[in-house]
């Protein structure tokens, strides 16, 4: 959901700092526990690169610090990052990108069951998002649930699909995973129309 955040703030605090104008906000229920989320935010290596808008090129980290650099998908700009703060507590933290398109994240999570947890995902910007952004954000979120569910499990299913995943999937370039969807969808549609034809001519041939 996006709404204007600006209009919240007084005449005084727009002199004295910046407001972002543009509030996206989103939640959804993960099943995993809230210590499983503050270590997969904290990392960060696996969260970065779920990100459907941009390919990480390199991220690099330290005892002092840790920087990322990444190329937009659909702008194609290049962009280098120092996570000024990546620090969470038991409910969540702020994660700062301090770079030529500084980016705030304010994540928060709360345990809603013994099972469930619900995260909370906030980002200000400037200007109002092109509806495509707004998509890749919504896809970045149900992606790092879909990870941490995966996470939390401990079935032999899971620990070899996360394996997949992080030898694999992460490794890939968004634009390349998109291809390589399309490969198998078009392979699975293909071995569908075969199934068809076998069965049209078993039963009417």
């Amino acid at each position: 959901m996006i709404y204007l955040a600006g209009w919240m703030a007084s005449f005084l605090c727009r002199c004295c700092w910046p407001v972002s104008e543009y509030l996206f906000e989103r939640s959804r229920l993960v099943a995993a526990p809230p210590e499983l989320m503050a270590q997969f935010f904290q990392d960060g290596v696996a969260w970065f690169r779920l990100n459907p808008e941009w390919e990480v090129l390199t991220l690099k980290k330290d005892a002092n610090e840790c920087t990322l650099k990444v190329r937009y998908e659909r702008s194609e700009v290049e962009a280098e990052y120092r996570i000024a703060s990546a620090d969470f507590s038991e409910t969540g933290g702020i994660v700062e990108l301090k770079g030529d398109s500084p980016r705030s994240i304010t994540l928060n999570w709360n345990r809603q069951d013994d099972k469930l947890t619900r995260l909370d995902y906030h980002e200000g910007f400037a200007e109002q998002p092109e509806i495509g952004r707004v998509a890749e954000l919504n896809l970045w979120i149900d992606a790092a649930g879909g990870y941490l569910t995966l996470a939390a499990r401990s079935d032999r299913k899971a620990r070899l699909g996360r394996w997949l995943l992080d030898r694999f999937w992460l490794r890939m370039s968004p634009m390349s995973r998109r291809i390589s969807l399309i490969i198998v969808g078009m392979e699975a549609l293909a071995l569908l129309l075969f199934i068809a034809i076998l069965l049209i001519y078993k039963f009417f041939g």
